[in-house]
């Protein structure tokens, strides 16, 4: 297992490869050959599978450090790299023994997509299930080379299936034309009565074999560290690149931007907010990681306080930097400035639904039903 300092030290060591390859990978709509290399190098999929399996298990708290590092070199790596940690995390801790030496074994470092909402169906077969259906918004899935998807089973008692599929067996869409995350390559997958044998499937309700409660948690909780990790990576890297802008650039007869105390009371404030969010999120995460570690995991109660702690956090950051970006000159509205990407992707980042303002309700009504 590899310490959070250590992981974290080996992006910053990576920090030049990984910004060369920024708009190269939202020209493409994908992560170039190049970027999944040095994320391979980095073994970027292997940070949240169980040791057990071969990997780090970073912590919830850790995972927000790990990927406000990636996210903050190269969003694209961030954002489909906690995908592939988070997928690989959940087939490592609950396939079987077969499963991991065929999808871990040798060394592998595999790069997984994945869709959490069951939007396949399947039947079963001798030797495993025959799965259908088309998966929307599959993160990475240009360059995976396994898939990670939930099938409902068609009949009438239904079961639930977690599945790893091969990459060769799913057709890719070509659907990925956004505003934000450019680089994600997000397409659509489909699978049409692919066989996926029983070493290959898990059943979410029961509980993990490898990895503890931490693997146990709802699914909105589990990716609670790696969302806001890039939310803040994301946020944070606009917020250097607007001190860069406003020392070394003046507009027009006004001066330099750093000059004006409109822009020092905003700069300060919307950092201030920025490291609010961070404390917050490192703060829950760590009280969330000290009941796993007690084996007691995490309340549907527990759970609602960090997925709003998400909700927050997520909001708070990217509104701090929303109004510091007006401040920014014309030359941000051209393609390859580093603030008009950092902006857009934080607002693509709010609109992801495990950060939806819903958590608010729900957290709410908690407080209500506690009185």
């Amino acid at each position: 297992m590899r310490s959070i300092e250590e992981l974290t030290k080996g992006i910053k060591a990576r920090h030049q490869d990984l910004d060369a390859h920024a708009l190269e990978a939202e020209t493409l709509g994908k992560a170039s050959d190049q970027l999944v290399q040095i994320m391979r190098d980095l073994k970027v999929p292997l940070v949240k599978v169980p040791s057990e399996a071969g990997g780090d298990q970073l912590s919830m708290n850790d995972q927000l450090s790990y990927f406000e590092a990636l996210s903050y070199s190269n969003p694209t790596a961030g954002w489909t790299g906690f995908n592939h940690a988070g997928a690989a995390g959940m087939a490592g801790a609950r396939l079987n023994d077969l499963g991991i030496d065929t999808v871990f074994g040798s060394g592998a470092v595999p790069f997984f997509a994945a869709v959490a909402a069951p939007s396949g169906q399947f039947i079963s077969v001798e030797g495993g299930i025959e799965l259908s259906g088309t998966y929307r918004y599959a993160s990475g899935a240009t360059h995976a080379e396994w898939f990670l998807f939930t099938g409902i089973e068609s009949s009438e008692q239904p079961s639930v299936r977690l599945a790893c599929v091969a990459a060769q067996d799913v057709t890719l869409g070509d659907d990925w034309d956004v505003m934000a995350l450019k680089g994600t390559g997000s397409v659509d997958a489909t699978l049409d009565s692919v066989f996926v044998p029983e070493h290959l499937l898990a059943d979410p309700f029961v509980p993990p074999e490898r990895g503890g409660t931490m693997y146990e948690v709802g699914y909105q909780a589990y990716v609670a560290g790696e969302n806001l990790g890039f939310s803040l990576g994301v946020c944070q890297r606009l917020l250097d690149e607007m001190v860069i802008y406003a020392t070394t650039k003046s507009r027009g007869f006004d001066g330099r931007l750093a000059d004006r105390g409109a822009f020092q009371y905003e700069l300060g404030k919307s950092q201030l907010e920025v490291d609010a969010a961070r404390s917050f999120g490192l703060k829950t995460l760590g009280e969330a990681d000290r009941q796993c570690a007690q084996n007691s995991g995490l309340s549907q109660s527990d759970e609602t306080k960090v997925v709003a702690m998400l909700a927050f956090s997520t909001e708070a950051a990217v509104d701090a930097v929303s109004r510091l970006y007006r401040f920014a000159g014309a030359e941000s509205l051209f393609s390859d400035n580093v603030l008009q990407r950092c902006f857009r992707d934080a607002h693509g980042s709010a609109l992801h639904h495990v950060a939806s303002n819903v958590a608010y309700d729900k957290f709410g009504k908690n407080l209500l039903e506690s009185d």
